[in-house]
């Protein structure tokens, strides 16, 4: 109550203090001091003639006086005009109204609160997308059927109107303001069939040719220059043969929803709104300017937009093309910042068989209802003299149950035998794997050694179709690639033997400072003003950068230094690029992090790398493999080797 200090409408509504900058807020928030509830309340200001008219003799023969209670015919035709749009029923995509008054000099309409922002708000920010747009488009659509349904026109869908929820749905407001609006300048809003019933008063609207002209130009003023307001059949200048225009009808909300993709899309209007009497014309002269930026909303936005409101499709067609073009939206980008999360296979769903759940729950609920209720269903009777029976006789029914439990109980101890045998099968795949494979005799413990079956012949090598087999017992944990600890012994100057790597790697000692394990016959190339150091051979190839970037620079977060890691800005350039298997380890006691990267390089060609970032007394190093997509398992093999036997020298 405390933020409500301003002004009290109607002795019900208090509203908050304006700010010192602002005189009068015309759309706010107000505290409904009988239901004790926040609601929205919306000044609908009447013209200067309509004020002075607030004041003057009734023109019935009611003589009433001057005074703050008197009502002109023009502002108590907006105010039944606005009662009946809020007589009609409640629904999910329309906003509640509660009450309409008149006090000061204004029409106040207050309505349900809602937890959404205008759409006008949003665009503010940016733009909506094509497929975003469309999914506003068709909620809104659902209410202007609603309303079309009990008669009603809208003929004031703007982006004010249009709210759009937290959860993502779009509700439309303003039909009663709309109302209101409009018989102030002379029409009449109210659908016949509503004034038959008794629901609504109408007066028919203009009934001549200098009546509906001074219509026209009252509504220029009050509804201003704005697009969706302003359907051809609206802007129509009035001629002596002004009853053969086109009626406004449910066509003129088409045009202010085409009007409205239009704005939401390009983040601006189909025309000018500098000026209302210039929209006007150029909505009655000119057909509306669109874009290559509607994508495609365009077909749809040109058929809304059509001036004959007999060309405009209808809601069905419609509501067809939204739909098909919401399920045609493609998969959200879940980017390079996304790591997979192992599943623990411990708290996955238990599966149940649904007949038996079922069957036991119909149970349960025959027997509680047989409780409350005293009687049986006929369907159970059978089963109750069958129970009475089993008293009678225990030995006959222990006979008769065995082979139901038995029948009951089958496909569980089907299930529990499978379960066994494969198992058992696989215990006897591990025993003879750990007792028939070879051991590698010469493996040092120091991580060289494979993890996996590979073949053993590179591109350009030059050796036979020779495969190396790693022991089955391997570790599962991710390769090792840092710096020993001081106690250990410093790493080896000379190449370790070839049957230690597979028989076609040989461990290099650059004089960059490092120690890596390069396949037999590449290339090295010298170190280049990025401080890579590159091995190629064929297709392939390693580079491995040393220390290059001090963590005090690039951060102590792998993974983010590997997202912006310049080795890697062919993948970032490319529009055809993926990630995956994203991950930050522990590489003795330093942080690192690898993934997986694939991209169309400048040729066209698609490739496929592994790369690996250690921060290490300070500075990253980086142990990157380059190669065709189509050879990924080469790819893998001559990282897992490089990244294994990696560690600086200096």
């Amino acid at each position: 109550m405390d933020e409500y200090a301003g002004r009290v409408l109607a002795d019900r509504y208090r509203l908050p203090r304006p700010p010192a900058d602002e005189y009068e807020l015309v759309e706010t928030r107000a505290f409904d001091t009988y239901s004790g509830q926040e609601v929205l309340v919306r000044q609908v200001l009447l013209p200067e003639v309509v004020s002075a008219e607030l004041i003057s003799p009734g023109q019935h023969g009611d003589d009433r006086g001057p005074g703050p209670d008197r009502t002109s015919d023009s502002a108590q035709r907006a105010l039944d005009a606005a009662r009946a749009a809020a007589a009609i029923p409640d629904h999910p995509r329309l906003v509640q109204v509660f009450d309409i008054f008149i006090e000061d000099g204004s029409l106040w309409i207050a309505s349900e609160l809602v937890n959404a922002r205008p759409l006008a708000s949003l665009l503010v920010d940016k733009r909506l997308g094509h497929y975003r747009a469309a999914e506003i488009a068709s909620d809104v659509l659902v209410a202007l059927r609603v309303l079309h349904a009990y008669g009603w026109t809208h003929r004031n869908v703007t982006a004010g109107t249009v709210l759009v929820c937290d959860d993502g749905r779009a509700m439309l407001s303003g039909l009663a303001a709309g109302a209101a609006q409009e018989a102030l300048c002379g029409y009449d809003p109210v659908p016949a069939e509503v004034m038959a019933g008794g629901n609504g008063a109408g007066w028919g609207g203009p009934d001549s040719t200098l009546e509906q002209e001074r219509a026209r130009q009252a509504r220029i003023t009050v509804v201003g220059p704005v697009t969706e307001r302003w359907a051809p059949e609206q802007a129509t200048p009035v001629h002596e043969n002004w009853q053969l225009a086109p009626p406004v009808g449910p066509a003129a909300d088409l045009w202010a929803l085409g009007s409205l993709l239009v704005r939401s899309v390009q983040g601006h209007p189909p025309y000018p709104e500098e000026s209302a009497p210039e929209l006007v014309q150029l909505v009655c002269a000119e057909p509306p300017a669109f874009a290559e930026e509607s994508g495609p909303l365009r077909p749809i936005v040109e058929s809304l937009l059509r001036p004959d409101p007999e060309e405009r499709p209808d809601f069905d067609e419609l509501e067809g093309w939204l739909r098909s073009l919401i399920r045609s939206a493609p998969e959200p980008d879940l980017g390079l910042r996304t790591v997979p999360v192992p599943t623990d296979p411990r708290k996955l769903p238990i599966v149940r068989r649904r007949g038996e759940l079922v069957r036991r729950r119909r149970a349960a609920a025959a027997a509680s209802a047989e409780g409350l209720s005293g009687t049986t269903h006929r369907r159970h009777a059978r089963s109750k003299q069958e129970r009475s029976s089993r008293q009678v006789a225990p030995a006959r029914q222990g006979r008769s149950k065995e082979p139901k439990a038995a029948k009951a109980r089958g496909p569980r101890s089907l299930g529990a035998r499978l379960l066994i045998l494969v198992l058992l099968l696989l215990v006897a795949v591990v025993a003879y794997a750990l007792v028939m494979m070879p051991r590698n005799s010469n493996d040092d413990g120091s991580g060289g050694s494979a993890n996996r079956t590979v073949p053993a012949r590179m591109p350009g090598s030059g050796s036979d179709d020779r495969t190396t087999k790693a022991p089955t017992t391997a570790p599962t944990t991710a390769p090792t690639s840092a710096k020993p600890p001081s106690s250990a012994p410093p790493p080896a100057t000379s190449a370790r033997p070839a049957t230690d790597l597979g028989g076609d790697f040989a461990l290099r000692t650059d004089d960059a400072g490092f120690t890596v394990a390069v396949h037999t016959g590449w290339q090295r190339q010298g170190k280049n003003a990025q401080d890579q150091v590159r091995y190629t051979g064929g297709d392939f190839q390693l580079i491995v950068v040393p220390g290059r970037d001090p963590a005090s620079d690039a951060g102590s977060d792998p993974m983010a230094y590997q997202a912006n890691e310049p080795e890697l800005a062919p993948f970032r350039a490319s529009q055809w690029a993926s990630a995956g298997a994203l991950r930050t380890l522990d590489v003795n006691g330093s942080p690192a992090a690898e993934g997986e990267y694939s991209w169309r390089d400048g040729n066209g060609h698609q490739v496929y790398a592994r790369n690996l970032a250690v921060l290490q007394d300070g500075k990253y190093h980086l142990v990157l493999v380059i190669g065709p997509d189509a050879q990924r398992a080469d790819v893998q093999r001559i990282f897992d080797k490089a990244a294994e036997t990696y560690r600086p020298t200096d």
